[in-house]
């Protein structure tokens, strides 16, 4: 199976995506932002069609659009007049709507609308998996470099400012990255894998872990090993890559939720009902 060049081309962009989107997942978790990777991923969408029907490189407006709305959710996300759910329903909204619109006034607004929304990770071209490849190693680096400052100020932004930490641009910080990895993803594996991978790994390490550490760990492996079971479904079930991808990343969630029913591990487990360990950054 993976002795074709296209398909070990394709597992290591499962790898690398599942690296960076896997990791930076856990943060919108904690946050309790998860639909901020779905407004992302149709942004970086929108940004992509735009491009597509003006004839410009997709890749660069797709990561420029996702770093733009990552910025703005951020800055926007402070008031205290809107809820983030519904700044991020508006959000999605939008960007849906105004996705759909732009390339059914494409020449082959179809078809561009099912890669964009699905990807074409069979067809991804080497440069593109060295990026994607470069892109994790980055995330990795970052995240061991700054996770207690990271964690500090997802979790408490006001005990964040009383340690002394600039909150605003460290928050702006894993927001830009979020947003530039997710929309350079999008372009590679689609919309839908990539709100999946951003979202589904992170809900099942929480199901089965009990401290963030953990779960930072366990969303990871989840985020290289479940893509790259379902590429190989594909492959022999002659699925497409992208539907079956977030498939098995959804049924990897319901089956940590009935593990952990099953064990009685329950909530007493979840990283996220140990806010007060989690602020002090103790892991």
């Amino acid at each position: 199976m993976f002795e074709s060049t296209f398909m070990q081309m394709a597992l290591l962009a499962s790898v690398a995506t599942g690296i960076s989107l896997g990791m930076l997942g856990v943060y919108l978790a904690i946050r309790r932002v998860v639909f901020f990777g779905l407004v992302l991923a149709n942004a970086a969408t929108l940004g992509a069609a735009i491009a597509e029907t003006l004839g410009w490189p997709p890749v660069t407006l797709s990561v420029a659009a996702g770093i733009v709305v990552a910025a703005g959710l951020g800055e926007v996300g402070s008031s205290t007049r809107v809820s983030d759910e519904s700044l991020m329903g508006w959000a999605y909204a939008a960007a849906a709507a105004a996705t759909v619109l732009i390339l059914s006034q494409a020449a082959e607004g179809s078809v561009d609308t099912l890669h964009l929304l699905f990807g074409n990770v069979l067809a991804i071209q080497t440069s593109h998996v060295i990026a994607l490849l470069i892109e994790a190693a980055v995330v990795v680096v970052l995240h061991v470099l700054f996770w207690r400052r990271f964690l500090l100020v997802t979790f408490d932004a006001e005990a964040a400012k009383v340690a002394g930490a600039k909150t605003r641009w460290w928050s702006l910080a894993i927001n830009l990255l979020i947003g530039a990895v997710g929309a350079g993803a999008v372009h590679e594996i689609g919309a839908l894998s990539t709100f999946a991978l951003l979202t589904l790994p992170a809900m099942a390490a929480i199901f089965v872990t009990a401290s963030i550490r953990a779960t930072f760990i366990v969303a990871t492996a989840l985020g290289v090993l479940v893509p790259s079971l379902a590429l190989a479904a594909s492959f022999y079930f002659d699925l497409p890559a992208g539907p079956a991808c977030a498939a098995f990343l959804a049924l990897s969630v319901a089956v940590a939720a009935i593990g952990s029913k099953i064990t009685g591990a329950g909530e007493s487990l979840s990283p996220l009902a140990r806010e007060p360990e989690a602020r002090t950054a103790r892991v």
